[in-house]
């Protein structure tokens, strides 16, 4: 029962959360997230969203900056 008003509440919370364009967050990156530009575009490659909230595109940063690099 916790976990159904929980994730009542996620969905609520992420359904609040305001539509930016892809080109304004990456233009504003160092302020948002901290990151350069080209990270972020990084981040996004491969995505075929324009719009996203501020909080998946931290998301996609952080997997971004995650992921392992294979090396040859």
């Amino acid at each position: 029962m916790a976990k159904d008003k929980q994730q009542k509440k996620a969905v609520h919370t992420e359904s609040r959360e305001t539509l930016f364009d892809t080109a304004d967050l990456i233009k504003h990156a160092k302020e948002l997230f901290g990151v350069k530009p080209d990270i972020l575009q990084g981040a996004l490659f491969g995505v075929d969203q324009t719009r996203m909230t501020k909080s998946e595109a931290n998301q996609l940063i952080q997997t971004f900056l995650t992921k392992e690099v294979m090396s040859s």
